[in-house]
């Protein structure tokens, strides 16, 4: 009876601790939180120390082209995704949106302007640094709670005991897996930009126009001099 008073407890005590993983706020100064390994290696305190000293800003770029041919421009600019180390995740006949290593966003925005005129650029940048720290401490507080449910599962010696625990670490391994997603997405933001082009050709007078173009280009010549 005392061992099931004590087991019980023990859960209740573990439950509570991951709701209050689930709902932490960020500290100003964590201990050696952990993150997201971009290499694949997994989760290190040590990787996300940059996160403690330096601002993580999300960039986007949005630049509109009139150009004299979309086909040939959009095959361009495909090119240039490539030759920068960038990836494709939308594209149409005059519009492509792209990820590109924040280290190559100034050289592929050069090359872009040149293949038509500029009608419009902007560039926005979201601060999220508060956010990724969050995500992470939330992270490493839940890793906390699933070894304790691991080490209670080795334990427990009922059926009742065994589905409980079983029950409580697929939701805390399904809130593992959703925060290692927005922590993997937020550096993802960071080390690449997100730029969207759109493109379309130059508007070409038509037969009247190219009459009233003509006219603009003898009263030019009357009144101008090079």
């Amino acid at each position: 009876m005392n061992k099931n008073i004590f087991f019980t407890g023990a859960v209740v005590l573990i439950i509570i601790f991951a709701s209050c993983a689930s709902g932490a706020k960020y500290a100003p100064e964590p201990s050696a939180p952990m993150s997201y390994d971009p290499a694949g290696v997994g989760y290190s305190r040590d990787s996300a120390r940059y996160a403690e000293t330096e601002r993580m800003v999300a960039y986007s770029v949005n630049l509109e082209l009139s150009v004299k041919n979309t086909d040939e421009t959009r095959k361009l600019l495909i090119t240039q995704v490539s030759d920068n180390n960038g990836f494709i995740i939308r594209e149409t006949d005059n519009y492509i949106n792209m990820r590109i290593p924040s280290g190559n966003t100034d050289n592929f925005m050069k090359t872009a302007r040149t293949l038509g005129k500029t009608e419009n650029e902007t560039k926005t940048g979201t601060d999220i640094t508060d956010q990724y720290r969050d995500n992470v401490i939330r992270l490493e507080n839940l890793l906390s709670v699933r070894t304790r449910y691991l080490s209670l599962l080795d334990i427990a010696d009922s059926v009742s005991d065994i589905l409980s625990i079983e029950k409580e670490l697929e939701r805390v391994n399904t809130e593992i897996d959703i925060m290692q997603g927005r922590i993997k997405y937020a550096e993802l933001s960071v080390s690449y930009t997100n730029i969207t082009v759109r493109f379309r050709e130059k508007a070409k007078p038509g037969p009247i126009g190219w009459i009233f173009y003509g006219l603009y280009l003898g009263v030019k010549w009357l009144f101008v001099w090079n």
